[in-house]
């Protein structure tokens, strides 16, 4: 069997689960091996199109499939997981290209191999790097590409990520210097497993430091009004970590909208997204824009009202010392932002 090597790129949500995921359904295909996977890099995207940043890898499989089969099979992954084709240039959950099938040239209306952007891309030529065989034809290009790529295209910066283990491990290092360093023993019986539950804490409680864009939710139409009226979820619990100390505050969400031609959102999902924009080292301004800008993005409503009231252990445990303060933010757009009355009539149903 040949070696054929694939580009594998995320940048939507959990871009390291969706390339591992991609994986795991391509190695469940009976006629697939995958033989080795390279680390994970991050770039900034091409094309143009303002989005966030790529998390790529690169895959040496073999199969007994034919280039056409198994461009059909990574058409389906790529449904799994909920890449939209419409956009060449847009953000997607996943994508994958077919780069080297051993040393064959296809040129049809559906595949070109090796990929006619291979030799343009530090993306795909760094990971490509980590597996490729030296003896194999297109190493020294690879090479010389990288080299050439480098010294010319400053703007494709290519960063090595860690995986979320190596990530796991360096926290738990971490933490054992902390604790050596702020006086205590890091062997001692009770803050023996510290590390460990610190790490495990930390996957959750920034479970969204690197998800860029909020997926869960649906959208549905209903019968469209002129007058549509204000849709409110109170009291919406939530927790954070600030940013500038790495301590917590937590309290209340309130969020409304005016829906705009019949679409609206589920109301569970809602809080989901209070949760999204919290779990990640942030602050309170910034989580209360968020949740009115990304509903804004999902509903293009009539507008939007957000108020969050938290309490800050920056400023309850340490400086001014001052216990149960709460800080109230508002963040208002469209109809919400213009219309003084409206507005009133939130804050009124609040109080």
């Amino acid at each position: 069997m040949e070696s054929i090597y694939l580009s594998l790129g995320s940048n939507i949500g959990d871009r390291q689960n969706y390339l591992k995921k991609a994986l795991e359904h391509l190695g469940s295909e009976s006629r697939l091996i995958i033989d080795k996977v390279s680390n994970y890099y991050e770039t900034a995207p091409v094309g143009g199109v303002e989005q966030d940043a790529f998390l790529n890898i690169a895959a040496k499989i073999y199969t007994t499939c034919t280039p056409e089969e198994l461009l059909n099979i990574i058409h389906k992954v790529e449904a799994k997981l909920n890449r939209s084709r419409k956009v060449h240039w847009g953000p997607r959950t996943l994508d994958i290209d077919i780069i080297f099938w051993g040393d064959r040239s296809i040129n049809n209306e559906k595949l070109i191999i090796p990929h006619k952007e291979t030799f343009k891309r530090l993306f795909v030529l760094i990971p490509l790097l980590d597996i490729y065989d030296k003896s194999s034809i297109f190493y020294k290009k690879i090479k010389q590409s990288i080299t050439f790529l480098k010294q010319t295209e400053k703007e494709q910066k290519v960063i090595r990520v860690p995986e979320k283990e190596e990530n796991t491990q360096t926290i738990k290092r971490v933490v054992k210097e902390l604790l050596l360093a702020i006086g205590d023993d890091p062997q001692r019986e009770g803050v023996r497993e510290t590390p460990r539950r610190v790490a495990e804490m930390y996957q959750e409680i920034f479970s969204s430091q690197n998800q860029n864009e909020f997926q869960e939710y649906k959208v549905f139409e209903t019968p469209k009004r002129d007058n549509s009226q204000m849709v409110l979820v109170k009291d919406i619990s939530f927790y954070s970590m600030c940013e500038h100390h790495m301590l917590p505050f937590f309290g209340k969400a309130h969020v409304a909208y005016i829906p705009r031609n019949g679409r609206i959102i589920g109301l569970s999902k809602i809080p989901r997204l209070v949760d999204f924009v919290s779990r990640r080292l942030s602050l309170q301004e910034k989580i209360t824009s968020d949740i009115a800008d990304t509903l804004m993005e999902i509903l293009d409503p009539v507008g939007v009202a957000v108020v969050v009231e938290a309490r800050h252990m920056c400023v309850e445990m340490r400086g001014v010392k001052k216990s149960n303060s709460l800080t109230r933010t508002t963040y208002f757009t469209g109809d919400f932002n213009s219309n003084a009355q409206l507005r009133a009539e939130f804050l009124r149903v609040l109080n």
